[in-house]
C-alpha cells in the first residue's frame, strides 16, 4: 500500500460507491465494528448545546445522519457534500423523517460558487466533520469555512490526529518521523536517508499495514493534522481555538490488541471507556485517531 496523492475525482468516486453502506461503515457499533463516528455525533451535539447554538451549516454532511441528529435536537441545520451519492442518501433520510430535501445539496468547500445560497450567508456555527482530512488545499478550505461563520460564532471541525501515528509503530510512524523530525533537518540528503534507514530498524513494522480497507485509505488521499499546532494555523483565519475533544480512542497501541476475536473485543471494549465522558483526557493526544476543535471567530 502507498500513500495516495490528492485526487478530487477519486475522492468523489469512493464516496459515491460507498454511499449506500456508509452508515454501516461509520456508525455501526458491535464487537467487531468500532463505529467511532457515532461518538462524533454525540460530541458535536453536546458542544453545540453547551454553546447555545441553534443555526448550523453542516459542511461534508454525508448521508445526513449527523444533520438529522441536529434537526431532531431543535437545531436549524442544513448542509452540503462533495459526493452526489452521499447527498442522494441524505435527501432520502431527510424526506423520510419529514424534513425538506432541500436542506442538503451537492457543493465543494473549495469552490464557493458551488454552494449557491448556502455560501452567501453566515451561521452561528459551521461544522466540518470528516472534511479536512481529505483536502490538500487546507488554506483555501479554512478561509472559506471561516468566511461563513458569523462574528462571535463558532467553527467546529474534526481532524485526523497526526500525533496518533507515533503510537502505531508501523509505516505511519515512519512517515511521521520522516516528515516532522528528519526532513526539516539542515543536513545532506544522503545523511537523512541514513537516519531513515536506522529508523526502520527501530520501528517494528515499517511496511505495515499493507492495506486498510476501512475508510478508503487504500484508494483516496488522507492527511493528518497536529492538535498542538492547529490553534496557530487557525489564527491566520481569525479563528481562536477554545476547546478540543478526542474520539476514536485506542486504549493502547493497536499492535497490542491481539489477533483473536476475544482479544479484539476486549480492545474495543476498553477503548470505548474513553469515549465521550473522557474526551478531554490527555491520552487522546496520542491514543485517539481523531480530534475535534471548537474555535471562535473574532466579533
Amino acid at each position: 500500500m502507498v500513500f495516495q496523492p490528492y485526487n478530487r475525482n477519486a475522492l468523489i468516486k469512493w464516496y459515491d460507491e460507498n454511499a449506500a453502506n456508509y452508515d454501516d461503515l461509520s456508525y455501526k457499533q458491535d464487537q467487531a465494528s468500532y463505529g467511532g463516528d457515532a461518538y462524533r455525533i454525540v460530541l458535536v451535539k453536546k458542544l453545540l448545546d453547551g454553546l447555545g447554538i441553534k443555526d448550523v451549516l453542516d459542511v461534508g454532511c454525508g448521508t445526513g445522519s449527523p444533520m438529522l441528529a441536529l434537526l431532531e435536537g431543535g437545531i436549524d441545520a442544513r448542509g452540503f457534500d462533495l459526493s452526489p451519492g452521499m447527498i442522494t442518501e441524505a435527501k432520502s433520510k431527510l424526506k423520510k423523517a419529514g424534513h425538506s430535501e432541500a436542506l442538503a445539496r451537492v457543493g465543494d468547500i473549495l469552490d464557493m460558487n458551488s454552494l449557491g445560497d448556502l455560501g452567501k450567508r453566515q451561521y452561528q456555527a459551521v461544522v466540518a466533520n470528516g472534511v479536512l482530512p481529505y483536502i490538500e488545499d487546507v488554506d483555501t478550505a479554512h478561509k472559506n469555512l471561516a468566511s461563513m461563520v458569523k462574528p462571535g460564532g463558532y467553527y467546529i471541525s474534526a481532524y485526523s490526529n497526526e500525533l496518533f501515528d507515533m503510537t502505531t509503530f508501523n509505516r505511519f510512524t515512519m512517515r511521521f518521523h520522516e516528515r516532522n523530525f528528519i526532513d526539516p533537518l539542515d543536513m545532506p540528503g544522503d545523511a537523512k536517508d541514513a537516519l531513515k534507514a536506522k529508523l526502520r530498524g527501530m520501528v517494528t513494522n515499517p511496511d505495515l499495514p499493507a492495506s486498510i480497507p476501512e475508510g478508503g485509505r487504500d484508494e483516496i488521499y488522507v492527511r493528518g493534522h497536529n492538535p498542538l499546532t492547529i490553534p496557530d494555523e487557525l489564527k491566520r483565519f481569525g479563528l481562536s481555538v477554545e476547546d478540543m475533544v478526542f474520539y476514536k480512542f485506542h486504549a493502547f497501541a493497536p499492535l497490542l490488541r491481539g489477533s483473536t476475536d476475544a482479544e479484539r473485543a476486549r480492545f474495543i471494549e476498553l477503548s470505548r471507556t474513553y469515549e465521550v465522558n473522557r474526551a478531554r483526557d490527555w491520552r487522546g493526544y496520542f491514543l485517539a485517531s481523531t480530534f475535534i476543535i471548537v474555535a471562535k471567530k473574532a466579533g
